[in-house]
């Protein structure tokens, strides 16, 4: 099983010399994230989750149907026109998690664990007529999408304390990516039809090409 990790542009540099180590950042402070680790989703099936859920929140809280406690992510929200101007440029980050033990579920996983710089891979989709490439996770995801239905979707993960019935939260995810789609049609069809392949670059020789 391979683990996703979405992070910005400007944070490959460091990554690519310590690796990803345990934080909370932005992304994590939005969804209300109070834990200190390495966060990643599980297959395409967990960044897709996650990704909606972004969406989601984010929508929420400019509608001022939820509240942010970070003051400066709230303001930076605020200020935002979409998902991704709050977000900003930046890649999928793919690893092994053979050896990795996820702490809580496929969608939202962490770990105390430092993924070292080796371990990690830029995701890109590399086009076949001319060989050249994307690599904005915003477009990954799109073809993501493009390859899971909602009902492939299923939750599982770590059973803890307050932790989710399973059927009941598959059954929420499944409406929550059915509806994304429904209103991104357009833009994930795109990528079911093309012909772009899904390919992976090593984390320090994409950033000595690309940045």
């Amino acid at each position: 099983m391979y683990y996703y990790h979405m992070t910005t542009l400007n944070n490959l540099y460091s990554i690519a010399k310590q690796g990803l180590i345990p934080k909370n950042e932005n992304n994590g402070k939005l969804i209300g994230e109070e834990k200190v680790k390495v966060f990643f989703s599980e297959g395409f099936e967990g960044a897709v989750a996650l990704y909606v859920d972004f969406d989601i929140v984010f929508d929420r809280i400019r509608k001022e149907q939820m509240k942010v406690v970070d003051e400066f992510v709230r303001k930076k929200l605020i200020k935002s026109k979409n998902l991704f101007d709050f977000l900003g440029e930046g890649v999928y980050l793919r690893f092994d998690g053979t050896e990795i033990k996820n702490e809580r579920n496929f969608e939202n996983g962490c770990t105390d664990m430092t993924i070292s710089p080796e371990k990690l891979s830029v995701c890109i989709l590399r086009r076949e007529c001319d060989n050249s490439i994307i690599f904005s996770r915003f477009e990954i995801i799109k073809y993501m999408m493009a390859k899971i239905q909602p009902e492939q979707i299923k939750y599982y993960g770590a059973i803890y304390e307050g932790s989710p019935n399973f059927t009941e939260a598959t059954s929420r995810i499944q409406e929550k990516v059915k509806k994304y789609y429904k209103d991104h049609q357009t833009e994930i069809t795109e990528y079911g039809n093309c012909d772009y392949i899904l390919d992976f670059i090593e984390l320090k020789d994409f950033v000595d090409k690309f940045l």
